[in-house]
């Protein structure tokens, strides 16, 4: 399984919107087959920080969501509203 952490930092005056195109974002990539788990994380101790928490079946399924119609329109808008790119770490699920 894959992990992705996308950390947002968010312009103060766009948090509302940014939370209209997250959850949208959010409805789509949830339907996806390889998608395991898809949400949106508000940091408690950063108003404008928002984290989306992702897990995928595989590569494949990570891929396939980077291509969808709903990455590819709502991503974009998503970017207008940050005060600097994502910050993205990505990792393999380690079973214990």
């Amino acid at each position: 399984m894959i992990l992705l952490i996308a950390k947002n930092t968010i312009k103060e005056a766009c948090i509302q919107n940014f939370l209209e195109i997250a959850a949208k974002l959010a409805a789509e990539t949830q339907k996806e087959p390889g998608c395991l788990q898809y949400e949106l994380i508000a940091d408690q101790m950063e108003s404008t920080v928002y984290y989306f928490i992702e897990k995928y079946q595989d590569e494949a399924a990570l891929e396939a969501h980077r291509a969808s119609a709903h990455f590819q329109t709502y991503v974009p808008q998503l970017g207008e509203l940050r005060t600097k790119p994502s910050e993205i770490i990505t990792g393999q699920v380690v079973s214990l």
